[in-house]
């Protein structure tokens, strides 16, 4: 099919009357397209690596243009950064060392983004090393969102190529700045670029002086971000605290494996959140004075130890297979179950606050992906009950999941692979049974937790 014969397809589809299908068709049809304009983004940018490979961006109107990337501009009206990242793809992808993602790519197997994601995160690694990874990396983006993949992808560039890693901070420390400069509205504009650990830290202590003041609050997002701002400079001028967040006071938390604390070369160095990974030697740094947690915890499946082979006795892929297993669940990793810290009272310690931080990174509502600082920790078994507060019979809620589960009636339950399922409960009372504790070989399946009557609704998001 010639593409003016795909244009008489889409104009066909336009002219569809949208309001006779239903709606499981309707579903299906957005689902669908979605992969076929995937599909067909990777065809254009193999077209695009064509005509960049032959020079013949401009050849439509006999006229070389300077660059790909400038004619793209000029004749589809896209923004600089856009073309450029679009001819960069394209090159890695079809004239470069990612071929296997550029064949998945253009079969439906990944989305444009998470190619875009490979081709970016790899574009200063060595050919050789990209293509030796290559397959490792797919088989994350296979699992993961395009922003879980590229963090994914920067943790796993620390194992490939250390070299490019440290470089490629280099970049990023040059790279920092922050600008304030007042309008001509009588406003200050603030712009910058912040490090990894510096972000994360700056967003660690806004976040507990962001939330919404109550239910009527109407502010944006980005307005109580900047009231935030000035309320912290205004607090730390003062010499005031900051509020408490999750029942321990702002701090930065980073999770790093033991290898990378103790220098070991498999260590995939330590994880911020929200602002991406931090290198081994910058946990070391931090750990140098500050407040070090120990979490012991066991990962599902445990079948192998990076450590019991030197790097150099492993292959590259084998490297990254098993750096991938010390990253955090969400990132790909296995599961991993913290050490009991259980006490006899119903208020979480701040240590079981930290060990659910790493265990559950969040809501642990299914589809949910509210962040840590929007959650209360959930009691399986109720206190009131006689459950107790420990870590097995512990879970992240986010305020709306949390009422979901007492008020609404929904009932989670842990796995044996230590993921939660929702399912509604039934019509009646609210009941009060023991629940036995699971057995310290598999600590987590069988937790299950059912409150409150049943509405018929479906959980919130």
């Amino acid at each position: 099919m010639t593409w003016r014969g795909l244009a008489a397809v889409v104009d066909e589809l336009a002219d569809q009357d949208l309001d006779r299908l239903s709606d499981i068709r309707r579903a299906e049809r957005v689902q669908g397209l979605r992969w076929l304009v995937d599909r067909l983004e990777g065809q254009w940018l193999k077209e695009l690596a064509g005509v960049d490979a032959r020079g013949a961006a401009g050849a439509d109107r006999g006229e070389p243009a300077p660059s790909t990337a400038g004619w793209l501009r000029n004749r589809l009206r896209m923004g600089a950064g856009a073309a450029r990242d679009a001819v960069r793809t394209a090159r890695a992808l079809f004239r470069g060392p990612l071929p296997q993602t550029a064949q998945a790519l253009t079969s439906g197997a990944i989305s444009s983004a998470h190619a875009r994601v490979l081709a970016r995160g790899t574009q200063h690694v060595p050919d050789h090393l990209t293509r030796e990874a290559e397959p490792v990396l797919l088989e994350a983006a296979s699992h993961l969102d395009p922003p879980w993949l590229r963090r994914a992808v920067a943790h796993l560039l620390e194992v490939a190529d250390p070299e490019s890693a440290d470089a490629a901070r280099q970049r990023r420390h040059e790279r920092r700045g922050l600008w304030l400069t007042p309008t001509f509205e009588g406003m200050v504009a603030v712009a910058g670029l912040l490090e990894p650990e510096a972000g994360q830290t700056v967003m660690a202590a806004l976040e507990p002086l962001a939330r919404p003041a109550d239910a009527e609050d109407s502010r944006s997002g980005w307005q109580r971000n900047a009231d935030a701002l000035a309320e912290l400079c205004r607090r730390a001028l003062e010499g005031g605290r900051l509020p408490r967040a999750g029942g321990v006071r702002p701090q930065l938390l980073v999770t790093v494996d033991l290898d990378s604390l103790a220098g070991h070369p498999a260590g995939v160095g330590g994880d911020l959140g929200w602002a991406g990974p931090l290198d081994p030697e910058a946990c070391r740094r931090m750990a140098c004075d500050g407040a070090v947690t120990r979490i012991l915890v066991t990962r599902q499946p445990a079948d192998h130890d990076p450590c019991s082979a030197s790097s150099s006795d492993l292959g590259l892929q084998a490297q990254l297979r098993a750096a991938m297993a010390l990253l955090p669940p969400t990132l790909g990793g296995a599961p991993c179950q913290p050490l009991d810290l259980g006490r006899s009272t119903r208020a979480v310690s701040p240590a079981q606050r930290h060990a659910l931080a790493v265990r559950d990174r969040g809501c642990v509502f299914p589809s949910c992906d509210r962040p840590l600082a929007w959650c209360d920790a959930h009691h399986l078994w109720h206190w009131v009950d006689g459950g107790p507060t420990d870590l097995w019979n512990l879970a992240l809620l986010c305020r709306a999941h949390h009422r979901a589960v007492h008020e609404g009636g929904w009932q989670l339950t842990c796995g044996p692979d230590g993921r939660f399922t929702a399912t509604p409960g039934q019509p009646g009372h609210r009941h009060h049974r023991r629940q036995p504790r699971p057995s310290a070989a598999c600590p987590g399946p069988g937790r299950t937790t059912r409150a409150g009557r049943v509405d018929g609704a479906r959980p919130p998001r």
